[in-house]
């Protein structure tokens, strides 16, 4: 006979048992969550290539934009989309994984503009399939600052095709670290010292060759050959309308102080004697500013515009054993920077050249702007060691001689810099 008490007892126990056990549960928990599991893995996976698909895609959208900043300093902006484009294709943006190129014009900021550029495209999902076929779109975005330029350049030498564009002529003596030389010529010999220079600037940048004599002592910062030509930063300026003379064929033998005016048939001085220019512009219409003989030729803020027509367009040249000092208007003024400017249409002269030399010393300050002529500058005074002025010669080629003073202290003259157009990203 069974015993009741005891029957009742094993059963509880058994299904006491059987309540406490856990043995068996995990398997129906794992079944339940592993589509979690593994989508969450999926996820994870996926998730880490659209990252680096987006960080691809951000490199291809900072190169685009420079380089559509790169079309718009050079003057071609109607180039910036196929640029852009071009340039994030290299870098892996895939237009046709949906791809898309937005580029506009942000806002301007501190005499430039700013640019931006946004790529999108489609990123492919692979374990995350089982929740979704849709691709992911990811997207990316940068801006980049156009405006001025950036260089140190104290020279600029602009023929395309010129043997020794930028030259020396004898036994030249430059200290000039502060400032670079560019010659724009694509010849062998652009850039050519010779004769027993002694030659201390700073960079020099050429879109053709450079020589060097034996005998030329060279300190430079960098130099860099066959390189792209810089842009003429005043092609743009223009000769302002005049009317009437002031003054015809005006001819000066004594010492003397001339005012600004037009003056037709130009200035030529002779003699021992000191002139000096009021401050303001001179005109000249034909002839040429001829200077020869002794003592000093003195203008402060000062501009001299050489114009004409036909074959009579004034020239510059200015020799002989006088000290000579100008300077141009300062920041404000009209023509502020600007000493020297030959209207762009004067004629070629073949192996003449303009010339601001004075073997008792040139200093001058401002822009010297010969853009279709040659510019010969130089001077050989010892006694100005030390002045630290602002030179900027423009030319069609350009050539030192003798002793003279350059430097790149032009910040209360506003001249327009020498140099790379200034491109960079700012997000």
């Amino acid at each position: 006979m069974i015993d009741r008490e005891k029957y009742d007892k094993t059963i509880a126990l058994l299904v006491d048992q059987f309540v406490r056990s856990r043995s068996g549960s995990v398997l129906p928990i794992v079944a339940l969550a592993l589509p979690v599991i593994i989508g969450v893995a999926g996820l994870g996976a996926d998730a880490s290539m659209w990252m680096a698909k987006k960080r691809n895609l951000q490199q291809a959208a900072d190169s685009a934009i420079l380089a559509a900043g790169w079309e718009l300093a050079q003057g071609t902006a109607g180039n910036m989309n196929s640029a852009a484009t071009k340039e994030a294709a290299k870098n892996g943006y895939e237009p046709e994984e949906n791809g898309e190129l937005l580029l506009q014009y942000i806002r301007d900021e501190d005499g430039g503009a700013v640019w931006g550029v946004t790529l999108s495209q489609d990123a492919d999902v692979y374990f995350t399939k089982i929740f979704s076929d849709n691709p992911v779109h990811v997207t990316a975005y940068a801006e980049a600052f156009v405006g001025g330029v950036e260089g140190d350049f104290c020279i600029l030498a602009l023929d395309p095709t010129a043997d020794g564009a930028f030259s020396t002529s004898g036994s030249v003596i430059v200290n000039a670290p502060s400032c670079g030389i560019a010659a724009n010529s694509t010849s062998d010999n652009a850039f050519d010292l010779g004769g027993s220079s002694s030659v201390t600037i700073n960079d020099v940048r050429v879109s053709g060759g450079y020589e060097v004599g034996s005998n030329v002592d060279f300190e430079y910062g960098q130099l860099r050959a066959h390189q792209s030509p810089l842009k003429n930063p005043y092609e743009d300026l223009e000769i302002p309308s005049f009317s009437g003379c002031d003054e015809h064929n005006k001819h000066v033998t004594s010492s003397t102080t001339l005012s600004p005016g037009v003056y037709c048939g130009g200035i030529s001085v002779s003699g021992n004697n000191d002139v000096h220019f009021e401050p303001g512009v001179y005109i000249l219409d034909g002839g040429d500013f001829k200077v020869t003989g002794g003592g000093e030729l003195i203008g402060e803020g000062v501009t001299f515009i050489l114009t004409g027509n036909g074959n009579n367009y004034a020239g510059l040249d200015i020799s002989g054993s006088r000290y000579v000092q100008f300077s141009a208007p300062e920041a404000g003024n009209d023509w502020a920077g600007i000493t020297f400017f030959q209207d762009p249409d004067a004629p070629d002269r073949d192996n003449l050249q303009n010339k601001l030399l004075g073997s008792s010393g040139v200093v001058f300050d401002g822009v010297a702007y010969f853009p279709s002529q040659g510019l010969s500058f130089g001077g050989n005074d010892t006694t100005t060691a030390g002045v630290d002025p602002c030179t900027r010669l423009i030319a069609r080629t350009v050539t030192l001689s003798g002793n003279p003073m350059m430097g790149n202290n032009c910040t209360k003259y506003d001249v327009k810099d020498i140099g790379l157009p200034r491109v960079k990203l700012v997000l």
